[in-house]
């Protein structure tokens, strides 16, 4: 095949007349003198860039309206206007940016991280929320925040997102007073103040046990009516010091506690003030009567007895793990609402279709549709307990559509809660900066 060579066309080239060729002129004088214009526009629009700026910012033409930012080895390149739409970051100030500014190179030159100034740079051209790459640590995406001086709203909002808690620390003003603060409320602090968070786990933990065994056969003795009060009885001793212990720590710390509203707002206090309820108002109603009887044969006492058990509750004051729990269904309600939802409308469908579908078999264990609820619970958690199984053949499978929907529909939780425990997992336990 034959190529033309472009170099040396003169042969081929078309005359043109005295007409056409004063037309050429006057179109490239034309075309000149727009191009003039457009110089001195420049020159215009560049002496006005450098009247705006300070003295110390070195620009030119070609530099003046646009920032050429290298981030060790990585360039990028946005016009001006998109960083002082933040002023008071790093980029967004030219003051703060100048001592980075490469004269030779025409560019801003940070020896940073690459990955997370990628997030950074999203930030200032599209704006919205901050979001942290999923191969970038949190501690050093946090780092590189402060370093370019992102707005604090802006990282509050990204911690906010990232699971972090912050906990206000409110102490008292006397010197007395902060001091017993401090040990009651933060084991940390010191040595005192971790034994007594070891003493009061301790104490938990055997009133728990205690609740737990008193109910055995071994543990309940026989009491007739009209038989009086054994007050030597171990588990009562036992009861009664772990109650002096819990009553004591409120008590003190209701009593140096910096703000008393506060205090009462707190579920973990309304917890500590719930636990030792129960033995004082069934102390008083022995005290009264002073039969054994009394305490048992009472059925709101009984209920008052059930409600010890909110000292397990206590144990998330001093537990890390708990406290992550607690903080993680907290943050995944929405999505368990979901699957609550989800739980709802498989119940109502599946109990009224096998209720409908055994209707009319005499072996039917399934006489209703409430009875269809709790068949479909049981099915659909895959428990199985075997009390209400359909006998039909259009039941059966009825029954194996319900259990492959609660696989289903037992699965939508999973990955909300997962993801919300590794994020407060890992900010709890110190792997990411709290």
């Amino acid at each position: 095949m034959a190529v033309v060579s472009l170099l040396n066309q003169a042969p081929y080239r078309r005359t043109h007349s005295s007409r056409e060729r004063l037309n050429i002129a006057e179109r490239e004088d034309e075309w000149d003198s727009r191009h003039n214009n457009n110089h001195a526009l420049e020159n215009k629009r560049s002496s006005g860039c450098r009247g705006n700026l300070s003295r110390n910012h070195q620009c030119s033409i070609d530099t003046c309206d646009r920032l050429a930012i290298n981030v060790s080895g990585m360039h990028y390149e946005a016009f001006q206007y998109v960083f002082e739409r933040h002023p008071s970051t790093l980029l967004g100030d030219p003051n703060k940016r100048q001592r980075y500014y490469d004269r030779r190179k025409r560019e801003y030159f940070f020896d940073r991280h690459r990955p997370t100034f990628e997030a950074i740079f999203n930030y200032y051209q599209y704006g919205g929320g901050i979001r942290r790459p999923e191969t970038v640590p949190d501690d050093i995406f946090l780092g590189e925040l402060d370093f370019f001086e992102i707005e604090p709203e802006e990282i509050d909002a990204y911690r906010a997102d990232e699971g972090y808690v912050e906990e206000t620390i409110l102490l008292p003003e006397g010197p007395i007073q902060k001091k017993i603060w401090m040990i009651m409320e933060y084991p940390e602090t010191s040595r005192s103040a971790y034994i007594v968070a070891i003493v009061s786990v301790l104490v938990t933990l055997i009133s728990i046990v205690l609740f737990c065994v008193e109910t055995t056969h071994i543990a309940q003795d026989e009491c007739e009516a009209g038989e009086p009060t054994n007050f030597t009885d171990p588990f009562f001793i036992i009861e009664t010091l772990c109650t002096f212990w819990f009553t004591v720590e409120v008590v003190i710390r209701i009593i140096v506690c910096p703000s008393k509203p506060i205090f009462f707002k707190d579920f973990k206090n309304l917890v500590d003030i719930t636990a030792v309820i129960p033995y004082y108002v069934t102390l008083t109603n022995v005290l009264i009567s002073m039969t054994c009887d009394s305490a048992t044969s009472s059925t709101s006492l009984a209920f008052l007895r059930v409600i010890r058990l909110v000292r397990v509750f206590k144990l998330t004051k001093h537990s890390a793990g708990l406290q992550v729990l607690i903080m993680t269904f907290r943050a995944s309600f929405q999505g368990l609402l979901l699957f609550l939802v989800a739980m709802i409308v498989c119940i109502l469908l599946f109990s009224s279709a096998i209720y409908y579908a055994e209707l009319g078999i005499d072996e039917s264990q399934i006489n209703s549709i409430p009875d269809g609820f709790w068949w479909a619970v049981i099915t659909m958690t895959t428990v199985g307990y075997g009390d209400k199984v359909p006998v039909g053949v259009w039941g059966k499978l009825i029954g194996s559509l319900c259990a492959l929907a609660g696989v289903l529909t037992l699965s939508i939780p999973v990955p909300i809660i997962t993801e919300n425990f590794n994020k407060f997992y890992a900010h709890k336990t110190g792997r990411g900066r709290i």
